[in-house]
């Protein structure tokens, strides 16, 4: 699919078919995430496929998210923040490097034809809990995999002159 195809056509799915994700699938997915740009290239973000479904059953639990039960395979995205770095004002920049990965995997699904939802309302010690994640690990978001049952409408997006500035903050950019 053309680049700027897949980033239009994203969606967020929350209903999925019953047709099993092949592997072939997963593992272009997950490359798109193990490439992903990080903090001076410190590769800290690692990715949990989940398919067990007595885990799933329990991941559901720890997100609250019940529509998620059409869900066959969850990717639990993760990091130890200390893989990461700050910046001069002492930002840390592990949730970045996390955003970037999962980002990155999330067109490759779109790209594949497969829906994901970015997960960022979740029990984190339960999850880590559930995949014997070591709490000096994050778990920053997570999403689950599958083929879409259906196609969501395109979310209203601002217009570029609301969110670009010119020169300073305030100062509209001239769109053409």
């Amino acid at each position: 699919m053309e680049f700027t195809k897949v980033i239009t056509s994203r969606r967020s799915i929350r209903k999925f078919t019953a047709e099993p994700v092949p592997e072939e699938m997963i593992q272009r997915v997950l490359e798109a995430g193990r490439i992903s740009p990080s903090w001076s290239n410190k590769q800290g973000v690692r990715y949990i496929v989940v398919r067990n479904p007595d885990r799933l059953a329990k991941l559901r639990e720890a997100t609250q998210q019940k529509w998620t039960v059409t869900a066959s395979v969850f990717i639990v995205v993760c990091i130890n923040p200390r893989k990461s770095g700050k910046n001069k004002n002492d930002l840390e920049y592990f949730m970045v490097d996390a955003a970037i990965g999962l980002t990155q995997l999330i067109l490759a699904a779109t790209n594949e034809g497969l829906g994901t939802c970015w997960m960022g309302w979740f029990d984190e010690e339960a999850i880590q809990d559930i995949l014997e994640i070591p709490k000096k690990v994050r778990v920053i978001g997570l999403t689950p995999l599958g083929f879409p049952d259906y196609t969501p409408k395109p979310q209203q997006r601002l217009v570029l002159e609301k969110i670009v500035f010119e020169e300073v903050y305030g100062e509209p950019y001239p769109i053409k």
